[in-house]
């Protein structure tokens, strides 16, 4: 099943929420965000999709009711103590939302080749490593 257009546009949107401009790193790559969700979410349980959607939708009725305007609308550090202040959250319930939300934006991002490189990480080793290693069940 398809993401909806909805979450496609929502996700692209979240991608530069999550994934703060760090140092030399590059930005996010929406495309690449979606690309990489519609596979999480695909190969996940469908419970958890309607999880995921549904949390795209909390946490804009949460910025909107408590910012008074879009989480896609909040300048930059806004939008991150926003998503922090979720995560530091005393009701537990709502510090999974950035968790939910943020798994397959983050591993999308710091799982591309150009930000592993930067951050040090052998990208041939790596790959060789994995191509010897047996899965074993």
């Amino acid at each position: 099943q398809e993401m909806r257009d909805y979450l496609v546009r929502r996700l692209r949107r979240l991608a530069p929420v999550f994934i703060e401009q760090v140092e030399d790193l590059p930005p996010a790559d929406p495309d690449g965000v979606v690309e990489f969700s519609r596979e999480f979410l695909r190969a996940g349980t469908p419970a958890f999709r309607v999880i995921y959607y549904a949390m795209t939708l909390v946490l804009q009725g949460l910025c909107l009711a408590t910012r008074g305007k879009s989480v896609y609308a909040l300048p930059p550090d806004e939008a991150d103590e926003f998503k922090q202040s979720l995560y530091s959250h005393r009701i537990s319930a709502l510090s999974a939302i950035p968790t939910i939300l943020g798994t397959p934006i983050y591993m999308s991002h710091y799982n591309r080749d150009d930000v592993q490189a930067l951050l040090g990480f052998d990208i041939a080793a790596r790959r060789e490593e994995a191509a010897v290693r047996e899965v074993k069940r």
